[in-house]
């Protein structure tokens, strides 16, 4: 018997992404990972680029996959201070221009680890 395979994978809303409850557990996730901030993109990078189905938005548009080393810098930067915490919290909370590099990481999750991403909204 063959398994149906699923060929779209739909990106965290802003709505999901502003939530305080939804981004400290895809910073709990991330944090958690056993990988260097600049494996990590480039890990994000390797398994969005070569993901074989479609990326879609909430309402069904096609979302096209941004250029990664782009959008958090080469040095990985922004990504080293999002993961700062204090006391086991978040240390810096992101700012509203920081969405898409939270929907990227939540989306590298929902492809790779879906079973976790699963959680982030609960």
């Amino acid at each position: 018997m063959h398994k149906k395979t699923k060929r779209f994978v739909i990106v965290a809303s802003n709505q999901e992404l502003t939530s305080l409850a939804y981004r400290r557990r895809l910073w709990i996730a991330t944090r958690n990972l056993p990988v260097s901030r600049r494996a990590l993109i480039n890990l994000i990078a390797a398994v969005l680029y070569d993901y074989k189905g479609k990326v879609i938005w909430p309402n069904g548009w096609v979302w096209p996959i941004p250029d990664i080393d782009e959008l958090f810098d080469i040095d990985g930067r922004w990504l080293s201070l999002w993961l700062e915490d204090c006391d086991g919290e978040p240390k810096r909370q992101p700012r509203s221009t920081s969405i898409e590099k939270l929907r990227v990481i939540d989306l590298y999750f929902r492809i790779k680890y879906p079973d976790i991403a699963r959680h982030f909204g609960k």
